[in-house]
């Protein structure tokens, strides 16, 4: 009889390492989108970085791919967060100012938006740092809601003023009271810088708005219907 031959057992090869899942990991949808804003308020989009994104989120910027595939995709994303931000904002901005007149309904309405603005100061500084990059709006992946929620305060005023008509007076002092709303806010550095003030202080937010009132109260006076009279009682006899 031939001795039998004893074979050695393969040794159980170890399990192989995975990878960290991203969905378990710090990193989340909200958590980049954050650091995003911050980015795209700082860089034209075109300037900005998907590493600049990481870095400022403390995170390897590879993970974000996870949730967005491209630039692209993730200014989409910011862009249509603030655009819908911006939008139901203005709504409730607009409460109660029905019952006001123009001199007391308008400096509430820009202390509203003010207050918004110095706690969420990268919405309008992305309107603005992209706006100037736009020969044309396709060069500018979702820029179109941002385009579209410009419109949108429009229709809002429209609906919440009792304006005398829709004529095209209406239409130049709704866009130029955005375009300057864009430019103080989006621009408060540049504009703080000719007046000698800090652009996040309480002094550059009262010019602000008393700017804007200096400008805007007395249009705003011929556009606005005068609120109905109340006939006296009549005396008893």
């Amino acid at each position: 009889m031939s001795p039998r031959i004893r074979t050695r057992k393969a040794a159980p090869r170890p399990a192989p390492v995975k990878s960290p899942d991203p969905r378990k990991s710090d990193v989340t949808r909200e958590k980049i989108l954050a650091a995003a804003r911050k980015v795209f308020s700082e860089h034209p989009y075109k300037a900005a970085s998907m590493r600049m994104i990481g870095q400022t989120g403390g995170f390897d910027h590879p993970l974000i791919h996870y949730y967005f595939s491209t630039k692209a995709s993730l200014f989409e994303a910011v862009a249509a967060e603030i655009s819908r931000e911006i939008y139901l904002h203005n709504i409730r901005w607009f409460e109660g100012l029905d019952r006001l007149a123009p001199r007391d309904g308008l400096p509430l309405y820009i202390d509203r938006f003010l207050d918004y603005n110095f706690k969420h100061p990268e919405a309008f500084k992305i309107i603005s740092l992209n706006a100037p990059q736009l020969d044309q709006l396709s060069e500018i992946p979702g820029y179109q809601h941002i385009i579209e929620v410009l419109a949108q305060t429009r229709r809002t005023f429209a609906e919440k003023v009792p304006l005398r008509s829709t004529d095209p007076d209406f239409g130049r002092f709704i866009n130029s009271f955005n375009a300057l709303v864009v430019f103080f806010l989006g621009s408060a550095s540049c504009q703080a810088e000719v007046l000698g003030v800090d652009p996040g202080s309480n002094e550059y937010r009262i010019w602000v708005k008393e700017t804007l009132i200096y400008i805007f109260l007395p249009l705003l006076d011929k556009l606005i219907l005068p609120a109905p009279t109340v006939p006296a009682a009549m005396p008893r006899k």
